[in-house]
């Protein structure tokens, strides 16, 4: 087009301004892409994938159970939790080989791992676990959480 049909003035281009932070979120299942980026500055692109391996075997007349975390995002993550299943006997939770009060970590970073183990009270089948999660982006905190499936 070469003219404005109501005004018949040659068609001009559009200026645009773009100011402030543009922010990308894509995500596939447990998979997220977090992009920020800026006019003149830097783009900052970040996977985030926390992942969990669960193991659980009888031990007398309750059952053992394993978390393994897998921090696979190039973010460190603020906070991991493990949400039993059932009921944690005292004095049996250890976070990295250390007695712990609750399944949490205050930290794991980028491409880190941490291990659960604790005991759990009565015979049974192992009953489904919930990890969460926080992390850090662009200046704003986030949280995520997923079930774990039994090995």
């Amino acid at each position: 087009m070469d003219h404005c049909v109501f005004c018949f003035h040659p068609a001009e281009p559009l200026l645009c301004r773009w100011e402030g932070t543009l922010r990308l979120e894509a995500a596939d299942g447990p998979r997220r892409l977090l992009g920020a980026f800026s006019p003149r500055g830097e783009a900052h692109l970040h996977v985030v994938e926390v992942e969990g391996e669960c193991r659980s075997w009888p031990d007398g007349d309750g059952l053992v159970r394993a978390v393994t975390v897998y921090n696979r995002s190039s973010l460190p993550l603020e906070w991991v939790e493990v949400a039993p299943g059932g009921e944690v006997l005292p004095e049996s939770l250890r976070v990295e080989g250390q007695p712990a009060e609750r399944p949490e970590l205050p930290g794991l970073a980028a491409g880190g791992q941490a291990l659960f183990t604790w005991r759990e009270a009565g015979g049974g089948s192992a009953a489904p676990l919930l990890l969460r999660y926080r992390y850090r982006f662009d200046g704003g905190l986030r949280e995520g959480s997923r079930p774990l499936e039994q090995d």
